[in-house]
């Protein structure tokens, strides 16, 4: 996540903003910056690339220091290099319109592209530019700013948040919110208002808190804080008070951490993908990966081995090494391969995925692999420096998902994908098996991923009333063909975990050995059916479970009426890439389990029997 920092009031902003900019750093960042007007209107900005640069040069830079109001930002690249350049904040062409932003312009080229040709001119390579340069184009059509920020917003396409500032208006802030990337927290201060990407950069200042919500758009003041929604209507904006303990800190606004974890997943996915996914020109870059091009075209296979959720992922990740990255790939569950003698060597990349980086059967595969044949091993990990990491020598793609405490995986799940993604890019570009053009394609579908699972979160009421339907069901079967076979393994599993609802997860094509004999009434079906190259023989699937009286719930792609008519619930997923559409249908699977558990009363973060992290056989 790019860290979001902002402040109005009567204080020196400066020394506010680079400390609360040092309390976001724990997501890690690449550059940062800090833009501050005075109440003349005189704007001063110090931005660098480089951890801790910013802290470095900001003693000597007096002008930051004497204004009240400015915003500050730390920055993951994804368009653009890590230069000083493309660091936040950015301006207009005029300079008077100054903005910091969380999320992935998904639209920018087509933008950029058009404003060029209205005169504006751009001096950075980053999507981030063109909200400042909309804004002001706005604003010389007659609009006033909250007017033309809202426009701005509905122009660009994924989920994104922004903070901004206008010269003319020295002694404002303003925000906006569209989708899920990237929150928005306002803090209610004396005398004073704050924003910021996450809650702990608030809490030296305030518990009175209100985060904004999808679609609104915020004007803040020392005094006062105005808030409209997506169609200019005056909402609410009265703060909560949330106590400064670190579990209530942590949860926000949401009733179970996993639901909080769940809605993080956008954010979550692009600060997996930030900084590694770079386009214009396409480059991977894996920071913690010491393998070379020539180390990576020495390879002849590729086995990934993890546990539960993990080996779900793995699942996923043979199939992107196969298609993106050229090379022969498979999976294994950790403790069956611990205890037996794979055929293994040098030209073998050993692929070890664990959120925690503790869980036993994976540490003691990895221990088998060093010993036994001393392939190259890369570890996929949400905590820096665990003992996978220490195995591996520290090559690892960290996820950077922050805590996540359901012990039901969710965030880490879908980012665990992303980071085998990006590996299988590196892999194929490597090996000259990705073409520039390929690679291109490639980066801007998965930079367009956490605007994609956006759009499925938004469809959370649906899921909520036909889990409603459900609640009596015994037994449950997940259905799913080729890439989402893994998420039919993943939906049952969730389901098992934290609503004690038997379920399965199945490949479809595999139903008539044995599944179909399960079907009744009473037995639902969860059916992943987009319009693939599987499609026709997952509606032959759907139809043998309805001719058995089978209830169905579909998950198809968006406008499949046919489909819809068939099945007894039919969730839309939006028409995407087949190697992307997996973190789409992730979304329904993980909802629908966190709703039947609610409905049945079990405790959700907390599921009898398990712990976040298995340290013992």
């Amino acid at each position: 996540m790019c860290g979001i920092i902002g402040y109005v009031g009567q204080q020196a902003a400066g020394p506010i903003l680079l400390e609360g900019l040092q309390r976001l750093q724990y997501r890690g960042y690449d550059s940062s910056g800090i833009a501050v007007l005075d109440h003349d209107g005189a704007l001063a900005v110090l931005k660098r690339a480089g951890q801790g640069a910013l802290a470095d040069a900001f003693p000597s830079a007096e002008s930051i220091a004497a204004g009240r109001v400015g915003i500050g930002h730390t920055r993951w690249a994804t368009h653009g290099g890590v230069t000083d350049r493309n660091a936040h904040p950015h301006s207009s062409t005029a300079g008077d319109v100054v903005v910091v932003h969380n999320g992935i312009v998904e639209n920018y080229r087509a933008l950029r592209d058009q404003l060029i040709e209205d005169g504006a001119e751009f001096v950075s390579e980053t999507d981030t530019e063109v909200i400042p340069q909309l804004i002001a184009h706005h604003l010389r059509q007659g609009s006033d700013f909250p007017t033309a920020l809202r426009a701005t917003m509905a122009t660009i396409e994924g989920g994104n948040s922004v903070v901004a500032l206008h010269a003319s208006d020295p002694q404002r802030l303003y925000a906006a919110r569209k989708g899920n990337a990237g929150g928005i927290v306002i803090g209610f201060g004396e005398g004073e208002m704050f924003l910021a990407s996450d809650m702990p950069a608030l809490i030296p200042h305030t518990n009175r808190v209100r985060y904004l919500a999808n679609g609104e758009t915020a004007r803040l003041s020392s005094a006062a804080v105005e808030i409209w929604d997506s169609d200019g209507n005056a909402a609410p904006t009265e703060p909560e008070s949330i106590p400064l303990d670190p579990v209530a800190v942590a949860k926000g606004p949401y009733k179970h951490f996993m639901l909080k974890e769940i809605w993080e997943q956008p954010r979550a996915l692009s600060d997996t993908i930030r900084g590694r996914a770079r386009v214009d020109p396409g480059q991977v870059v894996l920071e913690d990966v010491p393998l070379s091009d020539d180390d990576l075209r020495r390879l002849r296979r590729v086995l990934i081995i993890g546990m539960g959720t993990s080996m779900h992922a793995g699942m996923l990740g043979r199939a992107y090494i196969e298609r993106l990255g050229g090379l022969p790939a498979d999976f294994d569950n950790s403790s069956e391969f611990r205890y037996r003698e794979p055929l293994l060597g040098p030209e073998t990349l050993v692929v070890s995925i664990s959120q925690s980086g503790e869980t036993i059967d994976t540490l003691g595969a990895m221990h088998h692999v060093k010993e036994a044949w001393n392939a190259p091993q890369i570890t996929v990990c949400n905590v820096p420096g665990a003992a996978t990491t220490r195995i591996t020598d520290g090559s690892a793609i960290y996820l950077r998902c922050g805590p996540e405490i359901g012990v039901a995986s969710t965030k880490t799940f879908t980012a665990s994908m992303a980071a085998l993604y990006l590996l299988a890019c590196r892999i194929g570009v490597a090996r000259g098996h990705l073409q520039p053009a390929d690679l291109d394609d490639a980066l801007g579908t998965l930079l367009a991923v956490p605007s994609l699972v956006d759009r499925m979160l938004q469809q959370s009421d649906r899921y909520e009333e036909i889990a409603s339907q459900l609640p009596e069901a015994s037994n449950l079967l997940y259905l799913g063909r080729g890439l989402h076979y893994p998420i039919a393994m993943e939906g049952a599993l969730k389901c098992k975990e934290i609503s004690y609802i038997h379920a399965e997860g199945y490949p479809a094509g595999e139903m008539k050995h044995g599944p179909i004999a399960l079907i009744d009434r009473h037995t639902p079906t969860i059916a992943i059916a987009l319009r693939d190259a599987l499609y026709g023989k997952m509606c032959s699937n759907i139809q043998q479970v309805k001719a058995r009286d089978g209830v169905v719930v579909a998950i198809g792609t968006e406008g499949d009426e046919e489909l819809a008519a068939q099945v007894d619930h039919f969730i839309p997923v939006p028409a995407t890439g087949e190697l992307v559409a997996p973190f789409a249908t992730a979304v329904p699977a993980q909802l629908l389990a966190y709703y039947l558990a609610t409905l049945r009363g079990a405790d959700v973060d907390q599921p009898r029997n398990l712990a976040k992290t298995v340290t013992v056989e």
